[in-house]
């Protein structure tokens, strides 16, 4: 029971409480969880957001999230709520900052009308401030937008400042599609997903100052997806800003994040700037009535007492937590008829921006022939039974569809005549030539090679933990003796790498991670992952070689013992490393560039040039690496030297709609190809020796996207309905 200052009859109503703090009514909704009206102990009202429950069974969001909230605990300033009390990491996570009783700026837009260019200066200047105090307590936003203003008497109030980060994160690995509200999005988060520094929130905070002074947002309306390619491809339309601040706004909303100002250039810009000039009467009237009603809820049990969401465990696919689905490689959308252009004169204004001079670095761009060659017809298609979110490898020479959860398809690859089906298997990876899945209650660890024969042993993760390990399992690779495993522990923490006995599944050797295993940057932003391989490590020589952060170790296969570990690989606490054996180096693709280390003493070789875009995929052909990424945008550099050998650029003019949904690239002998992520989809197949396009095959608007696999002369395209088979000539 709880002791109520101002009622009679508490004691006949039973009180709902979250920690301490009484929840008085719901105030609103959104993606990540509810948010209540409360009161403390201490009789102060605040705004507890509750998590919803598919979030709250998340070990990985329930890390995020308290590493989001410790950060936005240290966000001090006049225009950001403080946080007060939070629960990251009990059964039901939650998060209170102190309550402000005052409208958002979708409801001031819309009942009292837009404001003056008075008004815009107080509120684009208090959006400044508060961006100065959370950027420099390390936190970027990421969802700046009208419904995360608050407009108080004496200015506006920003909140869910970082948080969302956490939510973007898990969210991201679930729908491969970034987090946000369109038209409020940067291009760059668009299309390299989490790509979200400081500057993103600029861009956010100029769509902001549009739609107070028009009402309308800067790229217009419609669906979301059609609203992102406008925001990546097109201009702003900002005839109705007036002209005063226009040039202000225009800079905010510019494509490269490099020429937006910073919220402290902003705030010199927009002086002089008076808070008052926010208010009309209609905004004060009510502003008066949310106060008077604030003072009631300090003493008054709640009318009808909110009852929190029931919690509910749900299954997540280990590719949502692992990123072991589809690679991301990185294509753009070709519609009917419409051609598809790949070189400088290909770029959009907004491509041509981001991309900017540093990219030749990477050599001359790619040769554009005209008109642009036809694919070939397929050799042979076959159907591939309706797998959902298929993958497509190669078992030896055998091309494989396979879905994770839902089985694999085995084919001829002469004739395209089904082989072998395996629809019993939990595949969860492709790695080095076999598929590795578990059984049902993942007792048994199975891998299957190009046959369909199946061979299983024990699952060497502890049975405890199982439940765990089915959600964020990841095979590094093997031998004919040992497997080395990584996973994250059921009940969170950093992950741990495992090598195994294959026959007896007994450990061998066990390291703990410092580093989450979940691979939290790399599996939401630059995930250098493809669709025949694992992000943290791989299996050669006789050793392992993982990523832990930004350091790279290389440990004996059987033993697990320590050969050696280089630090300091890519940026600081990097996750986002994919490591590759070629020749005599090992290749680790990490952010925007790559770094060649000694196998054999892990001393640094050589680091590539910083590629302009966000990177997504690669694939290795004969000493030369295809990154392939955001915008259509494409990188080849010599694996020898690092030297950027050529690049180029696909884009189209579609009025289909834009996704995220990258397709890693793969390899044959003498050419890249690259999947087109939009649809009607396909491949573009590209020489390896400059980049220049030999053929684009297109797929029909109900087959899906295309993956792809390739081996010599020989690539395979898989799509949701059917398997397609090409010859590569001339390769």
């Amino acid at each position: 029971m709880t002791v109520d200052r101002g009622a009679k009859d508490v004691q006949a109503r039973p009180a709902v409480f979250v920690g301490p703090h009484q929840l008085l009514r719901p105030l609103g909704e959104g993606g990540m969880g509810q948010v209540y009206l409360a009161r403390s102990p201490g009789l102060r009202l605040l705004a507890v957001k509750v998590i919803r429950p598919e979030y709250a069974g998340d070990p990985q969001f329930q890390r995020r999230f308290q590493q989001e909230v410790e950060s936005a605990r240290r966000v001090t300033g006049f225009h950001t709520p403080p946080v007060v009390d939070a629960e990251p990491r009990g059964r039901q996570p939650w998060l209170a900052t102190s309550y402000l009783p005052a409208p958002d700026l979708s409801e001031v837009i819309t009942r009292f009308g837009t404001l003056s260019e008075a008004g815009s200066r107080a509120l684009g200047a208090g959006l400044a401030e508060a961006l100065a105090a959370i950027h420099a307590a390390g936190v970027v936003h990421r969802d700046l937008k009208p419904g995360n203003v608050l407009i108080a008497r004496d200015g506006p109030r920003v909140i869910d400042f970082g948080i969302s980060r956490a939510f973007d994160a898990v969210h991201l690995t679930r729908t491969g599609m970034v987090c946000g509200t369109a038209g409020y999005i940067a291009p760059e988060r668009i299309v390299s997903a989490s790509v979200a520094d400081a500057r993103a929130d600029v861009f956010s905070l100029g769509c902001l100052l549009a739609y107070a002074l028009t009402g309308r947002t800067p790229f217009g309306s419609g669906e979301p997806a059609e609203i992102n390619r406008r925001v990546v491809y097109e201009e702003p339309e900002l005839t109705a800003v007036p002209s005063a601040l226009r040039s202000l706004v225009v800079s905010c909303l510019d494509k490269d994040p490099a020429r937006r100002p910073t919220p402290t250039a902003l705030l010199g810009a927009l002086a002089p700037a008076d808070p008052a000039m926010l208010l009309s009467p209609g905004l004060i009237a009510d502003l008066d009535a949310r106060e008077r009603q604030a003072e009631i809820d300090l003493t008054a049990p709640p009318a009808d007492p909110p009852a929190l969401p029931v919690r509910t465990w749900q299954s997540l696919s280990r590719r949502g937590l692992f990123g072991l689905g589809a690679g991301l490689g990185a294509a753009a959308a070709v519609a009917v008829g419409v051609p598809l252009l790949l070189g400088r004169r290909a770029a959009t204004e907004g491509n041509t921006k981001m991309v900017g001079k540093s990219a030749n670095a990477w050599g001359a761009a790619a040769k554009v022939p005209s008109p642009l060659p036809a694919g070939p017809a397929p050799l042979w298609s076959s159907s591939v039974d309706g797998l959902m979110d298929i993958q497509t490898a190669l078992l030896g020479s055998t091309p494989v569809c396979w879905a994770e959860g839902q089985g694999a398809l085995g084919f001829n690859s002469s004739t395209g005549r089904r082989l072998w089906s395996q629809q019993r298997t939990q595949f969860f990876q492709a790695q080095a030539g076999e598929l590795y899945g578990a059984t049902g209650d993942f007792a048994s660890l199975v891998r299957q090679d190009a046959s369909g024969a199946a061979h299983s042993g024990p699952m060497p993760v502890p049975a405890a933990k199982r439940s765990g390990a089915a959600a964020s399992i990841q095979a590094l690779g093997a031998d004919s003796r040992t497997v080395v495993l990584a996973y994250e522990p059921t009940l969170g923490g950093p992950g741990v790498v495992i090598g195994a006995d294959l026959s007896g599944g007994q450990v061998l050797w066990r390291h703990d991670l410092t580093q989450d295993l979940a691979v939290d940057s790399a599996r939401n932003s630059q995930s250098l992952l493809s669709g025949s391989g694992s992000s943290l490590g791989l299996v050669a020589d006789g050793r392992c070689y993982y990523q832990d952060g930004g350091t790279i170790r290389a440990v004996d296969l059987r033993t697990g013992t320590a050969r050696w570990r280089a630090a300091g690989v890519g940026p600081a606490a990097s996750t986002t490393m994919r490591l590759l054996r070629t020749g005599s180096l090992l290749l680790a693709v990490h952010g925007n560039a790559v770094t060649a280390l000694d196998p054999g003493s892990g001393r640094q070789r050589w680091t590539s040039p910083t590629a302009p875009q966000g990177v997504f995929g690669c694939a290795l052909s004969a000493g030369r690496l295809l990154l392939s990424g955001a915008l259509g945008s494409a990188y080849c550099l010599d694996t020898a030297t690092g030297k950027g050998l050529w690049h180029s650029t696909v884009a189209v003019t579609t009025a289909s709609t834009m996704g995220t949904d990258y397709r890693a690239p793969s390899a044959g002998t003498g050419f890249f190809a690259v999947p087109l992520v939009h649809l009607p989809s396909g491949v573009a197949v590209l020489n390896a020796a400059d980049g220049a396009i030999r053929w684009v095959a297109h797929g029909t608007s109900t087959e899906g996207h295309w993956t792809t696999a390739a081996s010599g002369t020989s690539l395979y395209a898989a799509s949701a309905t059917a398997l397609h088979a090409f010859r590569v000539s001339g390769a």
